[in-house]
């Protein structure tokens, strides 16, 4: 039974030619590949080609899997590698803005129960995440959104802990400073 194997018996397997076990080995991972793909582009739509693209070249580079190596963080760093791909393409950031004020105005008239107050700061922050680089967004996203810490970021974006200390830190500052120049502080104020 392929659900029985484990991940390195799967990759033995698809790389004989049983392609059905790539199903079965990507299965846990699908929905964070997903996942990832809408947190840099915050659109659905660009989220399923990411995610496509990913299976793709999951599929296409598998022989260069080392066994022994975290099969997650590899699955994270070729999502984040095609997220760049993905986002180098777009001509101008005000397209980026743009299609996320449409997903989420689309998200708001099909599901009004998300109109409360902590899911409207989630996306008030992920919109806030525009103004920062292709770098320091895949580094907030792993770190802080997907609760990878210093190292195994580090491994995944394949650079040193200090990189990720500088980039995370300058994406906290500059999420925190667009989030109070767009929605300062008032609106937040309890009136009683």
């Amino acid at each position: 039974m392929l659900w029985m194997k484990s991940e390195e018996e799967l990759i033995e397997d698809i790389l004989e030619g049983d392609y059905d076990s790539f199903e079965v080995l990507l299965r846990p991972y699908r929905q964070m590949i997903l996942n990832i793909g809408y947190r840099m582009t915050g659109s659905h739509e660009e989220a399923r080609e990411i995610s496509q693209e990913a299976l793709i070249k999951i599929f296409k580079h598998l022989r260069s899997f080392k066994q022994g190596q975290s099969l997650k963080n590899w699955i994270y760093a070729t999502v984040i590698n095609c997220s760049y791909d993905h986002l180098r393409k777009k001509i101008k950031e005000a397209q980026i803005v743009e299609n996320q004020q449409r997903t989420w105005a689309a998200n708001d008239r099909i599901n009004p129960e998300k109109q409360f107050l902590n899911q409207e700061i989630t996306k008030k922050i992920y919109y806030c995440l525009q103004v920062l680089s292709p770098r320091e967004k895949a580094v907030f996203i792993l770190r802080d959104a997907e609760g990878f810490s210093i190292k195994e970021a580090a491994k995944i974006l394949r650079c040193s802990p200090l990189s990720i200390r500088t980039h995370l830190s300058r994406a906290r500052r500059k999420i925190r400073n667009q989030f109070l120049k767009i929605y300062p502080m008032e609106e937040w104020e309890v009136k009683g």
